[in-house]
């Protein structure tokens, strides 16, 4: 047999196919899955709600309304700091909550040449202050009703047989209604007509 450079034939063909054989890779294992990425949060806008308003005193309660409820010759006589509202039917937490409430307003309705008067205050209150006047309210022997988000607490007192006085109580969110009355339809009335005033001057506010 011929040999090429000290090979014979038979082996440069071994050596030829061995040069074509491709050498094994190591198996790299499974393929290593994506880590998600996940999106970042978008941070929830923090919605600024306007501060209450509260309307005058003329505009709480019209003039018609007042002489309706108390009597035909009845006048808007003052408006007082609502610090210095003294309540027909105590409740330690009132004159409190009043000194620092804010905004406040009080209002004062009285007949000419006699001393019949009643008195209507609406202020802006915190939870806590609204806690601490339901709780002593109803320690006082006031009824509470609620409709929808508004809490209602009402009383009607005799002081002695000589005079009456009914006071209602109304809470709105951070709005406070305070109608003294010489009657509980009386307050009533007056308390309503100045919500659904305080609800026109506020109209975001949803009280």
């Amino acid at each position: 047999m011929r040999r090429l450079r000290g090979l014979t034939a038979p082996a440069i063909l071994v050596a030829a196919l061995a040069a074509c054989t491709p050498v094994p890779q190591p198996d790299p294992g499974p393929s290593p899955t994506p880590t998600a990425v996940r999106p970042t949060p978008k941070p929830t806008p923090t919605v600024t709600l306007p501060p209450l308003a509260i309307p005058r005193c003329d505009e709480l309660l019209p003039i018609v309304t007042a002489r309706e409820v108390f009597s035909p010759s009845v006048e808007l006589f003052a408006e007082t700091p609502a610090s210095e509202f003294v309540a027909h039917i105590p409740v330690q937490s009132i004159p409190v909550v009043l000194s620092t409430a804010s905004p406040s307003r009080a209002c004062l309705w009285a007949g000419p040449n006699s001393d019949g008067s009643f008195s209507l205050v609406v202020a802006g209150i915190t939870g806590t202050e609204r806690e601490t006047l339901q709780s002593e309210l109803t320690a006082e022997g006031f009824t509470e009703t609620t409709t929808g988000d508004v809490a209602a607490f009402e009383l009607e007192r005799d002081d002695g047989g000589l005079s009456s006085y009914g006071a209602t109580h109304l809470f709105s969110n951070d709005a406070w209604i305070l109608s003294d009355n010489r009657s509980l339809s009386a307050s009533r009335a007056v308390a309503a007509a100045a919500l659904e005033a305080l609800r026109a001057a506020n109209p975001a506010l949803g009280l």
